[in-house]
């Protein structure tokens, strides 16, 4: 999955609805039901662009929260991934089952990866559009990390899933009271199985007592070569490029908007603070869709505090795209700070999340 720098500044929009479900931020994952507490992204399987090591699997998420009166919650959805012989891989992102109904989780998302061009495709199925774009180094200076856990690691010793050898690892994570405004430590316990074979985890349970227990587990596993048809674009998606202006990253692909300038970042030591943001609104499309998740931009903070050069880094289709960039343009901004204290220009990463609450 795409990992982005470590500074993102978070807005969420929470919109009333009849119901709630969620959708995928990136890649094999899902976003948390919101039912009166804390959202949080789970993650799906990660597989690495390895040539040589093909395979197609269904990959099965769970989510069990357990509520302070006993009550508990359980989500479950899938996804159908793949890698081939040349590396190139799929990931999917679907609704979560309805536990009302068990109906099949709907598709919202499917990323493709191309290592051969480093090129990362997004396909949104509802609207049939393409985001296709280059990886870019990130020009972000490092900010003051957060307070970091105490961790440690158990080898579980080895075992045996579908079929392939598997190494266990227990990893322990104690944060310390005050990190995130708890008043008492907290743990987070995350068990994987690893295959050296596939470069995989096949099983992963995390356990953090603020979300529940999320489990990932790769099932059904065929190690033949995937259909092809599933790394390509399909005839009838329009495709978009949001590779940045004057990239030079591996990529054939064209500029995004030739007309517009080239941001160039300043060395901050303070990141720059949103004191002006409201929440950009959801269009019918995705309403309709009950969509939940999250787009991130690139965005150029000037030293005066207004934003421009917004540019999509991971999109959500449905016109949220452009609702999202028209609505950060109009945001304001405490400055990033130099190391003299002085107010400068920054580009950093903003991640806009679209939430319906009941």
């Amino acid at each position: 999955m795409t990992r982005f720098p470590a500074l993102l500044l978070l807005c969420a929009a929470s919109l009333l609805a009849a119901s709630a479900s969620a959708q995928t931020p990136a890649g094999s994952s899902a976003s948390a039901p919101t039912e009166g507490r804390v959202s949080e992204w789970m993650s799906g399987e990660h597989i690495p662009a390895i040539p040589g090591k093909p395979f197609s699997a269904k990959v099965v998420l769970e989510l069990s929260n357990q509520l302070a009166d006993g009550t508990l919650i359980t989500h479950t959805t899938y996804n159908l991934d793949a890698r081939d012989s040349r590396g190139r891989t799929r990931n999917e992102g679907r609704n979560w089952t309805s536990p009302a109904t068990g109906e099949e989780p709907g598709l919202v998302r499917i990323e493709l990866f191309d290592p051969a061009t480093n090129t990362r495709t997004n396909l949104f199925p509802l609207t049939k559009v393409a985001r296709q774009w280059v990886p870019q180094p990130s020009t972000s200076n490092p900010v003051n990390a957060a307070i970091k856990p105490e961790t440690t690691r158990e080898n579980l010793g080895s075992d045996i899933l579908e079929g392939l050898p598997v190494q266990g690892t227990r990893v322990t994570q104690v944060y310390p009271a005050g990190a995130m405004g708890n008043d008492r430590s907290l743990t987070i316990v995350t068990e994987s199985w690893f295959s050296s074979d596939l470069k995989i985890a096949l099983l992963t349970t995390r356990s953090d007592p603020r979300y529940g227990t999320q489990t990932v587990k790769v099932t059904e596993l065929s190690r033949q070569e995937p259909d092809q048809t599933l790394f390509a674009i399909p005839s009838d998606y329009k495709i978009t490029n949001e590779t940045p202006p004057g990239s030079s990253a591996g990529a054939s692909l064209p500029p995004a908007d030739a007309n517009a300038p080239p941001a160039v970042p300043g060395k901050f030591v303070s990141p720059p603070t949103c004191v002006y943001c409201p929440a950009p609104p959801f269009t019918e499309q995705a309403r309709a869709a009950k969509f939940s998740g999250t787009i991130i931009l690139n965005v150029t903070i000037t030293a005066d505090g207004n934003a421009q050069n917004v540019r999509v880094v991971r999109g959500a289709g449905m016109g949220l795209d452009e609702n999202a960039i028209e609505t950060v343009q109009t945001w304001r901004f405490k400055a990033a700070l130099d190391e003299n204290g002085r107010a400068v220009t920054a580009i950093v990463p903003i991640e806009v999340t679209f939430r319906i609450a009941r």
